[in-house]
């Protein structure tokens, strides 16, 4: 069984056994962080108290579906998924990080988080090809004390689901009878659903944005230095929206021309990340 995923359900274990001791913390939660966390407003994370002992680390998933993908995937051309109005409004891309706590005496932890919706995805598509689609979400751990660092894993990348086929074409000349030349676009490949890297733009030396991407290089979310008090909470909060590109004119299916490096750089989506923290009492 891989690293990871032993961490995944240990972390996730951990969580359960450690229950009580969260919710018979020192004091509620900041209302500033409540709101920042939960912004649907349901009130999910009003009663969890900081956990005296403990570090929690939290993955809020607070990222949107484009409109267009989601009426791709409703289509006959997108395999006709069938969704509730209240399973749309629910819609959250899949994603999913890895997560590195490093204690004061230098001893360092790794767990993955996963979340957003399952059901995301072209009905025609063996989910079972990707595990990290049936796997039970897990958006946050709890760590003892002492922490000294709390960061997205260099080593990875943050991924994003996306939950349709891609068809790559590229514009070619041809030469046909009597010299004339054409151009048109010829398909070269077709990428099925994936988990996708989310890449940060790309700048010059002076810091200007030369190619945009995923996320900007100021929305990636910044390591936590410590020490973390015992009972704090750290939470990374994920905005943006998932999408994909349509070569309109050329492919009524998620397309692009793979000479276009604004377009290929922004498959995926835009994210932006903020990292919060509650200082245990």
């Amino acid at each position: 069984m891989p690293a990871h995923t032993r961490m995944r359900r240990w972390a996730l274990g951990g969580l359960l056994a450690l229950t009580g001791a969260v919710l018979s913390g020192c004091g509620a939660f900041n209302p500033a962080f409540v709101d920042l966390i939960d912004q649907s407003g349901e009130g999910r994370f009003a009663t969890l108290d900081n956990a005296p002992g403990h570090v929690v680390v939290q993955f809020v998933n607070n990222a949107e579906v484009d409109e267009s993908l989601v009426a791709y995937l409703e289509s006959a051309d997108g395999g006709g998924l069938v969704l509730t109005n209240a399973e749309k409004r629910a819609l959250r891309p899949r994603v999913r990080m890895r997560i590195r706590v490093t204690f004061v005496n230098g001893i360092q932890t790794i767990f993955e988080f996963v979340d957003g919706s399952t059901r995301l995805v072209d009905p025609r598509f063996d989910t079972q090809a990707v595990p990290d689609l049936n796997q039970n979400d897990l958006d946050n751990s709890v760590v003892l004390c002492d922490v000294a660092r709390v960061e997205v894993d260099p080593t990875s990348s943050i991924e994003v689901f996306v939950p349709v086929s891609l068809r790559v074409y590229e514009l070619v000349q041809t030469t046909g009878v009597g010299g004339n030349i054409t151009t048109e676009f010829q398909l070269r490949d077709t990428l099925p659903p994936a988990f996708r890297a989310l890449a940060q733009d790309q700048v010059d030396e002076r810091g200007n944005v030369v190619l945009q991407a995923n996320v900007g290089i100021r929305d990636f979310p910044a390591p936590v230095p410590g020490p973390l008090l015992c009972g704090s909470v750290v939470a990374i909060v994920m905005n943006g929206t998932l999408r994909v590109p349509f070569l309109r004119g050329v492919d009524n299916n998620p397309s692009y021309d793979r000479d276009a490096a604004a377009v290929v750089a922004g498959i995926g989506g835009r994210f932006e990340f903020e990292v919060a923290v509650v200082a245990g009492q």
